[in-house]
């Protein structure tokens, strides 16, 4: 029924537009079979998206025949979704009842073959188009009446055969991947190649064949493992491109990404498309990507393109006829608007659509202007073998120029090429026309050298390698036998020079990096040292790193910056303390010079002091070393502040260290220290002696010299008989130092000479029979004479004489005079004689303040909370501390002033400090702080500052009892008739409780509870426990045990009217005073 109808829309419509038509040549009915339902089958063919390439094949036609204006054309369309069971009704209806004269479809290969069989039996005139094209028929002789326009696989089988010969590739692997998405097109190309080439083509060999199904990593790499054995030119028809890009990828990591293989990418999609719609291949449209596009691109130098080729023609249409097919939907005669507005282009397989009702109205054309009579469009129609007789030869159809065969199939037209650098774009080198079992080349190039295999190194690939797949035609060369033989003999010819100029290279650079390493740890930079008075750091820092033991020593800053003077100053670098010696002069350093610097640098004895380095970015040149704590021999003999013990050993150690010292300079490549003095004999904080402010001979011969330096120089040089310092003259040096040692005073300080330095020197320069020299007058106990002796050699007036300083520092080994060989332990020894001296007065004096501390602690812990005294003592803030719940007791002695008036004031003292001391002992007894008292008035707490739980009520409770009791055994001295009354008041609340004030520090509570406590007992009675409600309720609901009594509601000032009670007992115990008749007063006014 919906049949009918539609069709009686589509005849109506075509009538009103012809029926004007005076020279009519007649109607032709036209019948179109489309799937207009399976979502699947719509892409590749449906109604909503193709049906319209029937009208716009028309007007194409009628614009090269114009008799074809003359006739009129109906449209009977039938839905089938590729069932084939219902196919033969529906092709009945169409031919008998609706009496059509052409069939276009139906397009799937399933139904095609019923509508074949009836349409040749009806001799009406069918054409094929869409997947009707994937049913492989061989044989079109019995079927004169049907036409396909759609290219074959067979023939894509047969071009491909022809192109493996012409090249020579005969070993051929064949992978391919069935999608069934894609209609199963390569899983189809794949039969047809089993077929074709196995049954047609004996040169060809297939030597491996797979139809994939995984692509997974493990089953691509063993496809590509086989594939390598066995062959170098691949055939390659996977409609998927991921799955396309996966293989090449397992075929560029197995190393088949040379100029051996070949891959041939069979397009078998029958568009004019590179791949999917123009897809790269290559390219993962995957988010995340996996990052190897451009090896998967790299890929297509070894690619060949293999598909349909769909030129010619109006092929340049093609895309604008996909595009227009929604815009020639909406037209008549369809009208198709809402179903068919989401598709925006035609289906895959509607150009074909095209091409077949082209055919056939151009076929019809031709048929009509042959007839001979006059033309009847209707009788020329109903002879379908008649116009399909036409329907033979080149037609130029949308997807190209296509030849039809006798048999009324499409000779299809292949094309190789090749791609671009980003496979985006082909490059057409052959084309095939392949005609039965043969194929017509049409090549488009004249050397395959610079053109198709031009990325190759112009090289053909070859079918089977030089070697074969596997390496097995090739013996291999004595490289491949015994590549370490070979890689001997080449090293052997070239080793020897090689290896001299790599050598002698090697040892140049490292030699200059060396260099270049080791003048850069001597090298100072200006910006990194900061001059002390300039530093912000700390001092007790640098002093703990320097350990400055001495306690004769100022830590102060000050004391550093006295260690500061002259053309010494003292420096930080890298947060350590350094000596800055200035040099006053301009000068540029040689090679030898830095050679100099690096062996200072390099340096190192525990008797010589550490060259730090040397600035030349600063003002001046300056030189660094490591600073010494103790300083020099200078200070310690002059320096009485110091106050150091010089005994016999003492003065022996540092002689013994100063003679190592100058040994152990004199055998370094220093050679010489040239300025020996004991202005430069150092000390450290180890108490060892440090040889300071030597080398440097190419600054020092520039400077000059005072007067006071000069009295250690050695008399050749003071005359300038030589111009620079010797081993000799460093022995006179150290003679001079080692005479101010023994004379623990500074040299020619105990002679008698007038003029001081300036004479001292100038009688150095005289040649005299007797030259001058320091006296010797030992000050030190235990100094053997044979040291004397040799200091008096070492000042000999002829270099030549004096002893050689490992001479000196074997015979000053030999004058040891104690048992020790080290000054720290001679130091110490002597620290601990001092220890144990002063161990016991140590030890009583600790007594002393122990004592005195408990009684601070004692006297300080009644002033304050233990809690609180503890804070105080770790030097920790008191901070204010909020407690949420506490019970505060007051008390107030009953007319204390009509007593007071009674006594004298000493007696009034007298009074309260017996009731208090009653008072402090029942205290002690519970878990209650008393925090002060007032005259008479007497103020404690319970819950703070150690919370207690609810068990403060319970404290103040007990406490309350207690004190009221101790009043029948209280006695006042000197009124031994008068009793003690007291009120009590005690409340439940929150406080905040805090240490206020600094010169008597005190403990208070503060908060509305303190005021109702208060309240409590100034509304009370004698020897009455007044009680708050809030008291009362936890006593009694959260403790029990207790005896009260409502009060009732009081009037209280500043609080209103509040309900209270009075804490009588505990229960099971006498009232607090049965005696004063609170009991008996509670009984009359509460029934009174």
């Amino acid at each position: 029924m919906i049949i009918n109808i539609f069709v009686f829309f589509l005849t109506l419509f075509h009538g009103t537009v012809y029926q004007n038509l005076s020279t009519s040549l007649g109607t032709v009915k036209i019948g179109i079979i489309l799937p207009n339902t399976n979502p699947y089958l719509i892409y590749w063919q449906g109604y909503q998206n193709s049906a319209a390439a029937v009208t716009r094949a028309l007007e194409v036609a009628r614009e090269n025949n114009a008799i074809l204006k003359k006739v009129n054309f109906e449209y009977v369309l039938t839905m089938n979704e590729c069932v084939s069971t219902e196919v033969a009704g529906e092709l009945f209806n169409l031919i008998s009842v609706q009496k059509i004269q052409v069939l276009f479809g139906p397009p799937c290969y399933r139904t095609a073959n019923v509508a074949m069989n009836i349409a040749a039996y009806y001799k009406i005139p069918l054409y094929l188009f869409g997947t009707s094209s994937l049913q492989e028929i061989t044989d079109f002789s019995s079927y004169n009446v049907v036409t396909s326009v759609m290219p074959s696989y067979s023939d894509f089988v047969i071009g491909l055969a022809r192109l493996l010969i012409k090249f020579q590739w005969t070993n051929v692997a064949i992978v391919a991947f069935e999608s069934i998405d894609k209609l199963d097109r390569c899983g189809k190309f794949y039969d047809q190649v089993d077929e074709r080439i196995t049954q047609g083509f004996d040169q060809i060999n297939i030597v491996y064949q797979k139809n994939m199904v995984n692509f997974s990593h493990d089953s691509l790499k063993k496809v590509t493992d086989d594939i390598k054995k066995l062959a170098r030119v691949i055939v390659v028809c996977i409609d998927e491109i991921d799955k396309l890009r996966s293989f090449m990828l397992a075929a560029y990591d197995n190393g088949m990404n040379t100029s051996d293989y070949v891959y041939i990418n069979c397009d078998v999609d029958m568009d004019i498309y590179i791949n999917e719609e123009n897809k790269n291949a290559m390219i993962d449209y995957k988010s995340p990507s996996d990052g190897r596009d451009e090896e998967a691109i790299s890929m297509y130098k070894y690619m060949f393109h293999l598909d349909f080729s769909l030129t010619g023609g109006i092929s340049s249409e093609y895309n604008d006829f996909r595009v227009s097919m929604p815009k020639l939907m909406r037209e008549p005669p369809f009208y198709c608007t809402t179903e068919c507005e989401k598709y925006n282009v035609s289906s895959a397989y509607a150009p074909y659509l095209f091409d077949s009702a082209y055919l056939y109205f151009i076929s019809l054309g031709l048929a009509i202007n042959n007839s001979r009579d006059n033309p009847n469009a209707t009788a020329v129609a109903d002879n379908g073998t008649l116009v399909t007789s036409y329907s033979t030869g080149v037609f130029n159809g949308i997807t190209g120029a296509f030849q039809i065969s006798k048999n009324l199939t499409r000779n299809s037209k292949l094309s190789l090429s090749t791609y671009s650098d980003d496979g985006m774009n082909t490059r057409r080198w052959i084309h095939l026309l392949i005609v039965g079992n043969d194929a017509e080349f049409n090549i488009s190039y004249t050397d395959l050298a610079t053109t198709i295999f031009a990325v190759r190194g112009g090289v053909t690939p070859l079918n089977i390698p030089k070697c074969g797949y596997q390496n097995e035609f090739c013996q291999p060369s004595f490289i491949e036998q015994s590549p370490v033989g070979f890689a001997f003999i080449i090293v052997g010819c070239v080793l020897i020079f090689v290896v001299i100029i790599v050598l002698i290279l090697y040892l140049f650079i490292m030699k200059k990096k060396e260099e270049k390493k080791q003048n850069e740890l001597w090298r100072m930079y200006a910006g990194n040292v900061i001059k002390y008075s300039d530093y912000k750091g700390s001092i007790t820092q640098l002093q703990s790193k320097r350990s400055l033991i001495s306690t004769s020593q100022s830590s102060t800053k000050q004391s550093f910056k006295n260690k500061s003077s002259g053309k010494h100053q003292l420096y930080i670098h890298n947060a350590e303390p350094i000596m800055g010696r200035i040099h006053e002069i301009h000068y540029t350093l040689s090679k030898k010079d830095m050679l100099h610097l690096r062996q200072l640098r390099m340096l190192d004895n525990e008797n010589i002091n550490k060259f730090i380095g040397f600035c030349l970015d600063g003002p001046v040149l300056m030189s660094f070393w490591r600073y010494c704590s103790r300083l020099s021999f200078l200070d310690i003999l002059t320096n009485e502040n110091l106050n150091i013990t010089m005994d016999g050993f003492f003065v022996y150690s540092l002689i013994k260290d100063t003679v190592e010292g100058l040994c152990a300079l004199h055998n370094s490549p220093i050679e010489v220290h040239g300025n020996l003095s004991s202005k430069n004999c150092l000390v450290d904080e180890r108490w060892q002696v440090k040889l300071s402010d030597f080398g440097l001979p190419f600054i020092r011969c520039y400077e000059k010299h005072t007067v006071n330096n000069q009295i250690w120089t050695a008399p050749e040089i003071l005359r300038e008989e030589i111009s620079t310092p010797t081993k000799s003259s460093d022995i006179y040096s150290l003679g001079i130092v080692l005479a101010d040692l023994v004379n623990k005073n500074i040299a020619f300080e105990n002679s008698n000479i007038k003029g001081g330095a300036d004479e001292i020197v100038y009688m150095l320069k005289r040649k005299r029979d007797i030259p001058l020299r320091p006296i010797l007058k030992s000050a030190v106990e235990d100094i053997k004479p044979a040291l004397l002796h040799l200091i008096k050699d070492m000042w000999n007036e002829e270099p030549t004489d004096r002893p050689k300083s490992e001479t000196v520092k074997k015979l000053v080994k030999e004058m040891n005079p104690g048992k020790s060989n080290n000054l720290m332990d001679h130091v110490y020894g002597m620290l601990e004689k001092y220890a144990a001296n002063l161990e016991e007065e140590i030890q009583e004096r600790t007594k002393e303040l122990i004592e005195e501390k408990k009684k601070a602690d004692m006297l300080l812990s009644r002033m304050l909370p233990k809690q609180v005294t503890e804070k105080l003592k770790l030097g920790q803030p008191i901070l204010p501390e909020q407690f949420d719940q506490v019970t505060i007791f007051f008390s107030d002695v009953v007319s204390f002033t009509t007593l007071a008036a009674r006594c004298t004031p000493m007696q009034v003292v007298s009074l309260l400090n017996n009731l208090y001391t009653t008072f402090d002992s029942i205290i002690n007894e519970h878990d209650v702080y008393k925090v002060e008292t007032i005259g008479d008035g007497y103020l404690c707490v319970s819950g703070l500052p150690h919370r207690n739980g609810v068990l403060h009520v319970k404290e103040i409770a007990l406490l309350s009892i207690n004190l009221i009791k101790s009043l029948d055994s209280f006695t006042i001295q000197h009124l031994p008739n008068e009793k003690i009354k007291i009120r009590v008041g005690m409340h439940t609340g929150s406080c905040v409780a805090g240490v206020v004030g600094l010169t008597m520090p005190r403990y208070c509570l503060f908060g509305d509870t303190v005021n109702t406590a208060s309240r409590m007992e100034s509304n009370g009675k004698p020897n009455h426990i007044h009680m708050s409600y809030d008291a009362h309720k936890l006593l009694t609901e959260k403790i029990g045990g207790f005896v009260t009594e409502p009060r009732g509601e009081v009037l209280i000032k500043g609080k209103g009217v509040m309900e209270t009670f009075w804490l009588i007992g505990k229960v099971g115990e006498d009232p607090a005073d049965p005696n004063n008749g609170m009991y008996a007063d509670y009984k009359k006014e509460s029934f009174s």
